[in-house]
Order: C-alpha cells, then structure tokens, then sequence
C-alpha cells in the first residue's frame, strides 16, 4: 500500500506522501504471487479511454468486473473513486517499476504535485492480472480507501479518545513492516472469498499473523464507521 507540503502545507506534503508511497512501495516487488494455475482473461485492445500517463488499458473492463465482486460492506469505500489499469505515475517514479495497486486520493503525478485529474483512483496494473492476484489486490486497495474515507473522524463507543484510525494502525505497529500496509492486508484476510491462496504480500513477508479479534474489529468499524 510516503504520503503530502511549508508550515501546513509541508506537513500534509510529508504526510500524504507517506500514506501514498506505502499504499504500493513493496507491491512493487511482488512479482510472483502464487505457485497456483492461474487463468489469465484474453486482454482487450489496450485503449487509454483516460488519457493519463501510465494507463495500460488492455485489463480495464476486467478489473472493473472484478471491483464490482467484493464483499458489500466494502462498496461504501468505492463510491467516488474510478479503476485505473495502469501504473500509478507517482509510485512508478519513486520505485522504478509498477506496483500491483495504487489507492491515489490526492491525484500525484510524477514531479510530486497533486491534485491531478486522477485523484480518487485505484491503480491495477496488468501484472495483477496476469499473476492472478486481481481480487485481493483490488481488496487490499479498498482497504486502504476505507480507512482514509471512513475512519478518521469515527470513534468506538468506549474507546472515543482516539479514533478507529489510530487505533487500528496502533494494533498493527511493527517494528519493520508499515502498520497502513498490515491493516490494508487484513482486510483482504477478513472479506476474501476464501477461494484459493490469498495474496497478502505484507503479512506473508513479516510473518504477521492476523488474530481473529483483530478482523472482527476490523469488521466492526466497517459497519460502524460506514452508518
């Protein structure tokens, strides 16, 4: 799953830079995701319908058929944002190579500005597509898009000194991994379809292991945070 700017504008610079760069930095690396079989949809003709840099286009109709397949609970962190199947312009020129899914609320483009056209997107790069990963790629990527639309400003009846936020990234603290990228992985444990190997690159690399608490919390703030 690095994030955004002078006074205010540095610290949203720093912050939202943080957010975003971890939204993809190690998918990047991700490059085998399972020693399944996998079924790779016949690519479209590659059409770049958006007009954006990076856009591949050859998956797009697939990746939005697979977008419309997550779990119900989730559709609320998908209203607004548009799927993209390219690589994220900004994580492309900071990791040298396309990552398997952007979440980009803010539009970045390469030289670090924002507010670009394509703000509010999920990236999907065709090597999702073509490794299998799709679904739990598009699912790590809501996720991400939940927590930054839903649980900011929601609070736990009795935990209301912090927010869902906060204390979800302060369970998943790790003293290597990302929190944002471990909570983003759990989402994908707690709304997988439990069909075949789930890929959860962070987890798997730091050998983080979910709890059940945890995806029921997890599961909880979605209802709560989403009324």
């Amino acid at each position: 799953m690095f994030s955004i700017s002078k006074a205010v504008a540095f610290i949203a610079f720093v912050c939202v830079a943080l957010v975003l760069g971890w939204v993809a930095l190690l998918q990047a690396t991700q490059a085998e995701a399972s020693d399944q079989t996998v079924t790779v949809p016949a690519p479209e003709v590659p059409i770049n319908s958006f007009g954006y840099q990076g856009v591949e286009g050859g998956y797009q109709n697939h990746i939005e058929n697979v977008a419309t397949t997550i779990p119900e609970e989730l559709h609320p962190a998908l209203k607004g944002l548009t799927f993209v199947n390219g690589c994220h312009p900004w994580t492309t020129s900071k990791l040298g190579k396309c990552a398997l899914g952007t979440f980009d609320p803010a539009g970045w483009d390469a030289d670090d500005t924002v507010g670009h056209k394509w703000s509010n997107t999920i990236w999907v790069s065709t090597r999702a597509v073509t490794t299998g990963t799709t679904s739990d790629v598009v699912l790590h990527e809501a996720g991400h898009a939940f927590v930054h639309n839903f649980f900011d400003d929601c609070y736990f009846p009795r935990q209301a000194e912090k927010s869902v936020k906060e204390l979800l990234v302060a369970h998943f603290a790790h003293d290597q991994a990302p929190p944002a990228e471990l909570l983003a992985d759990a989402f994908v444990v707690a709304y997988s379809n439990g069909e075949g190997a789930m890929h959860t690159y962070y987890l798997d690399k730091f050998n983080y292991s979910v709890s059940d608490d945890a995806l029921a919390t997890i599961r909880a703030a979605v209802w709560l945070c989403s009324r």
